[in-house]
């Protein structure tokens, strides 16, 4: 069979809603991953602008699912991303409210104290996409962990983010250490193009659908399919001519400069740099690589 085939929810489905050029590149496995699974409860870490958020809820609305998706961030900012504007939530509670009114609800609270609202083995698909430094992640995957079902599945954003692709900004990043440290222990996929995305199986009992999945997208054609898929898309994000979001300064002092002693986004765990990380390059395409790499000059500007 042909990718379309196989691939049918991520053949026929293209995104609604984009704000920002960094995770739109994994929607099309977002769509297909959501159609087979069909989960009942899927959290998202860190939601900032509702990119992925209205991913995976235009995903559960089209595949007849009655899941539901909830959104957990502060709305406050980070070391990476600098402070956020109230517009920014005020904007995404009034999308949410008004396109996924029954199928969707925003949490702002920190990761921490949200894990409090889910009962263990709730969640069926958690999405970890909040401060990138080793420390927090590592604390969020470990806070959820319980919460997972036995269906559940964990993603994880950025695990290719290198200085290659990013600049000195990647050494801020620690998601890349935090998968690889994990994915020897469960069944696992990843992809390399828009910074990566892990994939991580974690539940006992797994839906026979997301483990063919697995096996399908580490195929070389598969992982083709996904990538010329995600470039399609952040191809039309740069056709729209959306403005790069513009943050201010983190913290009091505005120097994002020390990682190590600056607080999480979702006040976990500090971070700490991965200097001696090892970095591999990843495929970016020239047709939207100047857009991310704009993106990643302002990242890099916080962290100098």
């Amino acid at each position: 069979m042909s990718p379309e085939q196989t691939f049918p929810l991520a053949a026929r489905l293209f995104p609604e809603r984009l704000k920002s050029p960094w995770w739109i590149g994994h929607i099309p496995f977002a769509f297909e991953l959501i159609g087979r699974m069909q989960p009942r409860t899927v959290v998202e870490l860190g939601t900032y602008s509702g990119s992925s958020f209205a991913a995976f809820c235009q995903a559960v609305e089209a595949s007849g699912g009655n899941g539901h998706v909830y959104g957990v961030d502060l709305w406050q900012g980070d070391v990476h991303m600098g402070s956020f504007d109230e517009a920014l939530y005020q904007e995404m509670a009034a999308f949410t409210s008004t396109r996924y009114p029954t199928i969707s609800t925003l949490i702002r609270k920190d990761f921490n104290e949200a894990a409090a609202s889910f009962a263990e083995g709730s969640v069926d698909l958690l999405h970890i996409d909040g401060t990138h430094t080793f420390e927090a992640v590592t604390n969020d995957f470990e806070t959820w962990l319980p919460k997972m079902s036995d269906r559940g599945v964990v993603l994880f954003h950025d695990i290719n983010v290198t200085e290659q692709n990013a600049g000195p900004a990647a050494l801020k990043f620690g998601v890349r250490r935090v998968f690889d440290s994990l994915k020897t222990n469960y069944a696992h996929a990843e992809f390399d193009h828009c910074f990566g995305l892990g994939v991580l199986v974690v539940g006992k009992a797994p839906d026979a659908s997301v483990m063919r999945l697995i096996d399908e997208v580490k195929a070389d054609a598969a992982k083709a399919f996904f990538a010329e898929k995600g470039d399609a898309v952040s191809k039309h994000f740069e056709s729209l001519g959306i403005a790069l979001p513009q943050h201010g300064s983190y913290g009091n002092s505005g120097d994002c400069a020390d990682v190590s002693a600056a607080p999480h986004a979702e006040r976990g765990t500090a971070g700490q740099s991965i200097a001696s990380q090892e970095m591999q390059p990843t495929a970016v395409a020239p047709s939207h690589r100047s857009l991310l790499r704009r993106a990643f000059d302002r990242l890099r500007r916080m962290v100098a």
